[in-house]
């Protein structure tokens, strides 16, 4: 015998596969209802398929993060930059973002953006490795 959670979890399966073959359909059959069920990042790439705007800081961090997760570094930048403007105290952000220039071999943006992630944290020594970091991208 199905019990509830699997109901619901075949439910959310089923929801994924029309959202990937189609979104008007998933909107058609399921409205809302089941995309906050989907993990962040799943969530906001529906939204955004679906041509919903981008509001909150954390689906711009979620977005800069899976085009992070891909190198694809200049989608990531303009992501966390995105959250950063919304939520200027995201050192998560701030973080992804000093990584992101430094892949992408934006040096002097990376060492801007890691002095303001030195300046966005408290602890001491988490400050100390990040000021040692600085230095040695020689710039």
């Amino acid at each position: 015998m199905a019990t509830r959670g699997d109901l619901y979890e075949r439910e959310i399966h089923r929801y994924r596969e029309t959202l990937e073959l189609d979104v008007d359909m998933a909107q058609e059959r399921y409205g809302m209802t089941l995309i906050h069920s989907l993990p962040p990042i799943e969530r906001v790439l529906a939204l955004k398929e679906m041509g919903n705007d981008i509001t909150n800081p954390a689906d711009y961090y979620n977005l800069g993060h899976h085009y992070a997760s891909e190198q694809n570094w200049d989608e990531a930048i303009k992501y966390f930059r995105r959250a950063i403007e919304l939520e200027p105290a995201m050192a998560e952000a701030i973080y992804n973002l000093a990584v992101c220039y430094e892949s992408a071999s934006l040096l002097p943006q990376a060492k801007s953006t890691w002095q303001a992630y030195h300046d966005a944290i408290d602890s001491p020594e988490e400050r100390k490795d990040v000021k040692e970091h600085i230095k040695e991208l020689g710039i």
